[in-house]
């Protein structure tokens, strides 16, 4: 005969599997939110090198790392961008963004900059931030880097996924842009909590997130023009051996010279 503590344990469990159930089942993997074009603020000593924000979606993405209970939903999007000669350093980036839940604060998020492999990212960052510090306001997340990313020439990824728990923080989405530039955006579920296939690299369209009809993410990213920041001052070498060889016997013939013209004007 089941007692009645088992029968209170059961109903306990299956309270919680059915609040779990109904939390796992709100999660989405777009919003459809209010039209918003924030103004950001640039920091004294920053350039915004990088403005893809002139034509935001309605449409948002997910692009969030939830708590553990929601590990299969772990999810990152990425945006490409290209760096002219000279380079550039980066210091921190501006996202367009909408919540479910009007979560204001302070958080994280995680931050990799990928060299380009033929319109996807590439496997090796060149500049991976686990946790960047970030700031959620309405209708925008601004996160700084911890370090300066220097960057040569070339095409990039930026790869962003923002650490909020989803109780009782909701979701966080990055807005889509109606325009962009270079490759269509990205996004990736490893765990395929949303069951898109998409557990690697696939456009926003493809996985079809965020509406899936928007080829672009709302970003700005700031910093100094120059791949180091400050141009570096020229490299003064010192002549080889057998450049100051020559240069003592061009001195040496010179001397000699100037040696037979005084005796000449002494005559």
């Amino acid at each position: 005969m089941i007692s009645q503590k088992t029968l209170l344990a059961c109903g306990i469990a299956a309270a919680i599997f059915t609040i779990s159930s109904a939390d796992a089942a709100t999660i989405q993997r777009g919003h459809l939110g209010a039209l918003a074009q924030p103004s950001f603020t640039v920091p004294n000593g920053s350039t915004v090198l990088f403005d893809q924000t002139a034509n935001p979606s309605t449409n948002g993405t997910t692009a969030q790392n939830f708590s553990s209970s929601y590990d299969q939903y772990d999810n990152e999007a990425a945006d490409d961008f290209a760096v002219p000669a000279g380079g550039w350093t980066l210091s921190s980036v501006n996202l367009i963004t909408s919540t479910t839940a009007s979560f204001t604060g302070a958080t994280t998020a995680s931050v990799n900059f990928y060299p380009d492999a033929s319109g996807v990212p590439g496997t090796t960052a060149a500049c991976s931030y686990a946790a960047a510090p970030a700031t959620i306001a309405a209708g925008s997340t601004t996160i700084t880097l911890p370090s300066t990313c220097s960057l040569a020439a070339g095409t990039y990824w930026v790869a962003i996924s923002i650490a909020l728990d989803f109780t009782p923080n909701g979701q966080i989405f990055w807005t889509t842009q109606t325009v962009g530039t270079l490759s269509n955006a990205v996004w990736r579920n490893p765990g395929d909590g949303f069951a898109t296939g998409c557990t690697d690299w696939g456009t926003l369209i493809a996985c079809n997130v965020g509406g899936g009809v928007d080829p672009a993410l709302s970003i700005q990213l700031l910093g100094a023009a120059g791949g180091g920041g400050v141009p570096a001052a020229p490299v003064q070498e010192l002549p080889t051996l057998s450049q100051w060889s020559a240069l003592l016997a061009a001195g040496g013939l010179a001397l000699l010279g100037l040696f037979g013209v005084r005796r000449r004007a002494r005559r």
